[in-house]
């Protein structure tokens, strides 16, 4: 055999494997995004920079924390809370997502039993004498 054919078996052997991997990767793979109105979500970005900055100005958080068969959202006492929207969305399944809202409330209880075991990656959106605040948290449910 000369360096002929063994140049074009290595070419072909080559050009297979990049064909098998492409076939391979195009057919297998969920590619979720982390929520399915992604688009929408990023022309809102800039309001959500702002909440963020209004939160750390404000120096109080939410306090999140692990009560037995409950999670719960602690509010700061110092503001009048108007509106809120907690999500906790799942990295790896969208379709485990969960949204709770509430009105005028301190505390916010979610059952673990919805949740399934995991991270989760929580964005908690208030509102508070008409100023926007939201506080992003990763959450890791046992």
């Amino acid at each position: 055999m000369n360096w002929g054919k063994g140049l074009t078996i290595v070419i072909i052997a080559f050009m297979s494997f990049i064909l098998y991997m492409v076939i391979t990767l195009m057919t297998k793979g969920n590619a979720d995004l982390v929520s399915e109105d992604y688009y929408k979500k990023e022309i809102e970005y800039e309001k959500e920079i702002s909440a963020l900055k209004n939160t750390e100005a404000s120096k109080e958080k939410v306090v999140i924390m692990d009560k037995g068969d409950f999670i719960i959202f602690q509010f700061p006492t110092t503001k009048n809370i108007e509106n809120i929207e907690i999500q906790l969305l799942r990295p790896n399944n969208d379709k485990k997502d969960v949204t709770v809202t509430e009105k005028n409330t301190k505390n916010v209880m979610i059952e673990k039993k919805k949740l399934e075991k995991g991270i989760y990656k929580a964005s908690i959106h208030y509102t508070s004498q008409g100023q926007r605040f939201l506080q992003k948290e990763e959450l890791k449910i046992n």
